[in-house]
């Protein structure tokens, strides 16, 4: 930054800020974005697909791993090392071989280049990441709201290469009549697996004595299982050191520690001696839990009491990492509020107003459920006048939100009892209203769909899929 620049920032010239947070904005995604983005990869090469393939299956399963390892990485804005992996991706329509071989360069340092050189790699649109580019400045340079919104079009040509994919005029009646039978058979031939890790989750727990075993990755319910498995056999050969598990909650994830919550969190990409090094360690995990309340309220209160909250809509947060994200924000805000006083359209007291610190990189944004999220290595000044500028908007999406939750649960329960639904879930990314908005449409067709829907399992997503456990994943804005 020039010395010109530095002036401009400092002084809080618009045009100057506009452009770094367009920059940030085409460089950083937030984890649901990522993971979003890459569904359709993680469709095409997933180890369940290989089940009678052991050697493209095992091949694609050491890739994942490292795969996974390379965006953890940049996701935590930390050095990367350069490598490349091998996949086997499935051949829709192809007579001459099954599979075809890629190879994948993760060389890349910012998490956008690294999603749309895999995509790329693997011959799948990069639509959907192309547009994510969050404008949170209007052409009067004045900070506003812009949400993460869902375009099912832009889904439209990468999930060509995924089977079961409807064509775009197809209704969502249309496709659940179409695979409801497929998706039967395919819960049917998984029910197995179902039971027996209903039966490992239940050995385990009564075993260790733990509150519950949680499956939080988003893989396949095979994946599940070999994850219980190998924890089954962790347990067996390491008795003494599972004692410390007691009364916890266990959860197999995409990272290894302790949640905000106190859940023991171990990374279902992992080998089973990483786990058991962070159950040895687990004391040592739990130090920056002891630590965070006292940063919260010392964050809370230097932004006038303000409610400090994690986001509604997310995996569970490890708290080493926000540890240290509390503490850089607290100290930013330190420095501004010796040489600033906060803007008199604030009330005096923030408690009714929720903020939440995430990464160092990522959006600055105001959630559908009203919440201000920002990056901890975000600008104060930024922060300050994007909250003002969102605090109407801000007080009523909280408002709304207390309803939505009350109702998405009511139309949930609606729809399982009247589907005669085995499950009826929703990622972490579909919003209470847009559930919702999802029941009334299925709630309209009881008659043409009641039949097909018995005993099915549904997942409300921004995409259609069958997946291999029967599972069918519809969006939540079908028409």
């Amino acid at each position: 930054m020039t010395s010109m620049q530095n002036i401009f920032w400092q002084v809080g010239h618009p045009l100057l800020k506009t452009k770094a947070i367009q920059k940030s904005c085409q460089k950083y995604l937030s984890s649901s974005q990522v993971s979003v983005a890459l569904r359709p990869f993680y469709f095409a090469v997933h180890p369940d697909l290989f089940q009678q393939h052991p050697q493209e299956r095992d091949t694609n399963e050491d890739s994942l791993k490292q795969l996974n390892g390379y965006i953890e990485t940049l996701m935590h804005s930390k050095p990367v090392r350069p490598a490349k992996v091998k996949f086997f991706l499935r051949k829709q329509q192809s007579a001459d071989q099954q599979f075809r071989a890629v190879s994948i360069s993760l060389a890349q340092r910012d998490i956008r280049g690294a999603v749309q050189s895999i995509l790329s790699s693997c011959a799948l649109s990069t639509q959907y990441v192309d547009n994510l580019v969050t404008k949170n400045v209007s052409s009067k340079h004045k900070i506003s709201v812009k949400d993460e919104k869902w375009d099912a079009n832009l889904w439209e040509d990468t999930f060509r290469t995924v089977e079961n994919t409807p064509p775009r005029e197809e209704t969502l009646s249309d496709w659940v009549k179409r695979y409801s039978k497929d998706a039967q058979e395919r819960s049917k031939a998984c029910q197995p697996i179902r039971d027996e890790i209903s039966r490992l989750q239940e050995e385990l727990c009564k075993k260790l004595n733990l509150k519950d075993l949680v499956w939080a990755c988003g893989w396949g319910t095979s994946h599940f299982r070999g994850c219980l498995q190998s924890f089954q056999s962790l347990v067996t050969h390491h008795p003494e050191e599972m004692e410390i598990l007691a009364g916890k909650t266990v959860i197999f994830g995409s990272e290894s520690g302790v949640s905000l919550q106190g859940h023991v969190v171990l990374n279902s990409g992992e080998v089973r001696h990483n786990w058991l090094d962070v159950i040895r360690n687990l004391l040592h995990y739990e130090i920056p839990l002891k630590r965070v309340p006292a940063l919260e309220k010392a964050l809370s209160r230097s932004i006038c009491e303000i409610k400090v909250a994690q986001r509604l809509f997310r995996p569970e947060l490890l708290a080493e990492a926000y540890e240290s994200h509390l503490r850089m924000l607290t100290t930013s805000m330190g420095d501004y509020r010796a040489r600033h006083q906060f803007p008199n359209e604030w009330p005096e007291n923030m408690s009714n107003f929720h903020l939440v610190v995430e990464g160092e990189a990522g959006p600055l944004m105001l959630s559908p459920s009203g919440q201000f999220i920002t990056p901890s290595s975000c600008p104060i000044s930024l922060l300050v006048s994007f909250i003002t500028a969102n605090l109407e908007e801000a007080r009523s999406r909280l408002d709304h939100y207390v309803a939505d939750v009350r109702q998405e649960k009511a139309l949930i329960s609606e729809c399982m009892q009247t589907f005669g639904l085995l499950s009826l879930d929703k990622d972490d990314n579909v919003t209470p209203s847009e559930c919702s908005q999802c029941c009334r449409q299925l709630l309209k067709q009881i008659d043409y769909l009641r039949p097909v829907l018995q005993n099915g399992r549904i997942r409300i997503t921004h995409y259609y899929s069958l997946l291999s456990d029967g599972e069918m994943c519809i969006p939540w804005n079908a028409k």
